[in-house]
């Protein structure tokens, strides 16, 4: 009987570990040609840890809107050159504190740039790039998930902080912020909330991993004319599409459903359904 590799990985931890689903891991398989999985006897895939790996660069990438067929042909020493940018002084600053565990510090420099520069071109220039930036060297295994989730939760701290400070002005609606059952990325609706709140528009923020029906009791119940659903990069396709065809038909008649995020350009159109561009509002 043949020996198995020792520290091999299922598809089950190759997905916990990267954000891909196992239908991304096996198409990528099929059309790309990599990740090639080691086949038990059982038949079962298993994945070495260099694969684990490179995928997890190749998630960043995809995340970061570069194209699946690019990142599968790109070598690792590429990928990083890719991902990592190093002109932006504010960004760098940043994730030393985060790489030092410096809580203190990141709090200034956030305070620090987005009295600098307003809270859109903050969203834009410094939090938007410092995720990647991060994600980046989780992904390469300069940093660990306590450093990713830590600066996670200054950041989410920071930005409802922000949000609350907003003055709602009257006649502008109201809008419920949340997710998809499955998706627990909570920073993007957090910047999509700050969005919305800074043009005065009341902003409900449901939270994440939500079934469809309670999403749909809520925004009656809190008398909404807008539901907003933020789609990470992993929330993409059809199980998505099916999710938010049947979202659109609960709510009640004259409340708009909105997605945003960069699951949301990876959805095909949805009749009745519209794409927040952005950090533009509708």
């Amino acid at each position: 009987m043949a020996k198995v590799e020792p520290g091999l990985l299922s598809i089950g931890d190759i997905c916990s570990e990267t954000g891909l689903s196992a239908d991304v891991v096996r198409v990528w398989e099929r059309r790309y040609g990599f990740p090639v999985p080691v086949r038990l006897p059982s038949g079962h895939r298993r994945y070495r840890q260099e694969d684990l790996h490179q995928l997890r660069l190749m998630a960043e990438a995809v995340a970061q809107g570069h194209r699946p067929s690019l990142v599968a042909r790109t070598g690792e020493a590429a990928l990083k050159r890719l991902l990592i940018p190093r002109d932006n002084p504010r960004v760098e600053r940043l994730f030393e504190a985060v790489a030092a565990l410096d809580t203190d510090g990141m709090r200034g420099l956030l305070k620090e740039s987005i009295g600098q520069l307003g809270w859109k071109p903050f969203l834009q220039q410094v939090v938007a790039p410092l995720l990647d930036r991060v994600g980046m060297a989780w992904a390469d295994g300069t940093i660990d998930i306590h450093h990713e989730h830590l600066v996670t939760e200054v950041l989410e701290d920071l930005l409802r902080q922000l949000r609350l400070d907003c003055r709602i002005l009257p006649g502008l609606g109201s809008v419920l912020l949340c997710t998809l059952p499955g998706e627990r990325h909570r920073l993007g609706l957090l910047m999509a909330a700050l969005a919305y709140a800074s043009q005065g528009i009341r902003t409900e923020l449901l939270g994440v991993d939500l079934p469809v029906a309670s999403i749909a009791q809520a925004a009656r119940a809190l008398k909404v004319d807008r539901v907003a659903v933020s789609l990470s990069i992993q929330s993409s396709g059809e199980t998505t599409r099916r999710l938010l065809m049947d979202l659109k038909d609960r709510l009640p008649a004259g409340c708009r459903l909105l997605i945003g995020g960069q699951g949301a350009v990876r959805t095909r159109k949805i009749e009745g359904v519209e794409r927040m561009s952005g950090l533009e509002v509708l």
